[in-house]
């Protein structure tokens, strides 16, 4: 009986994911005609988002451990567990900034829209994507853009334990001189897991935390593997510290 309420609130929260997508279409289709509007299109991706949660039972919680400079440039980094993640960073960060994610989203009917203007997508099985993929988010970077990437590259089988960290975001930060703003996303592993309807979902909190700013004016290519262990260390401890410290009572 629970896993046909989670299998039905699921279905619900698809509807409404994709019915509110079709009223915005319009808006979207002119926001992402021209790149000086893409801002605005990342705002009505954040309003529709909001809609989303509201009418979904999800409730977005967001703990800035630093405020950000709301016009300055971030590479934001987040653990990757469901398909809810790319929502929360939409809504909750508060921030303008382009998705790198793998090509396979973009071939989702309508959305693709995304990914042909202020997305970048990307094939890891494809060297040569990969590159290409690489030198457009440099574009970015160098245009003034921030991004937001899971360097995990997909929802692996292992969630909800974190996976290996791939380099490439980490590489931007530091040739451009970009800072790191890792994120921890805490619930959304629970609410909707991996990328399907196979196990249902539930409404519910939606935590997230916004780490400092690593800075990466000072680093160079040798401090690369040092800023991709130090960056998972805080997602991981803090996620750990939410989901797994259950004598605190922060296990939800």
């Amino acid at each position: 009986m629970k896993k046909i309420i989670r299998f039905i609130w699921a279905i619900y929260f698809f509807l409404w994911f994709l019915a509110i997508f079709i009223l915005f279409y319009p808006l979207f289709l002119f926001f992402l005609s021209d790149k000086k509007h893409y801002p605005k299109a990342h705002k009505l991706r954040a309003i529709w988002g909001r809609i989303i949660m509201f009418f979904s039972g999800l409730i977005p919680k967001t703990q800035f451990e630093e405020p950000l400079n709301r016009n300055g440039q971030y590479i934001f980094v987040a653990n990757h567990f469901s398909y809810l993640d790319i929502l929360s960073l939409n809504v909750q960060c508060g921030q303008y900034f382009r998705f790198l994610a793998k090509a396979e989203l973009g071939k989702f009917p309508l959305f693709g829209l995304f990914f042909r203007t202020i997305d970048i997508s990307v094939n890891r099985k494809s060297v040569k994507d990969s590159v290409t993929s690489f030198n457009l988010c440099n574009d970015a970077l160098k245009s003034g853009d921030s991004l937001g990437i899971f360097p995990e590259g997909g929802i692996h089988p292992t969630a909800p334990k974190l996976s290996a960290f791939k380099s490439g975001a980490f590489r931007l930060a530091i040739e451009n001189k970009v800072a790191i703003v890792p994120v921890t996303i805490i619930d959304n592993w629970k609410r909707l897991p991996g990328g399907g309807l196979d196990n249902g979902g539930t409404p519910g909190l939606m935590r997230m935390v916004v780490h400092k700013p690593i800075e990466t004016a000072s680093l160079s290519e040798a401090d690369l593997y040092k800023l991709i262990e130090q960056t998972r260390n805080i997602i991981k401890n803090t996620f750990d510290k939410f989901n797994f410290e259950t004598e605190n009572g922060n296990n939800r």
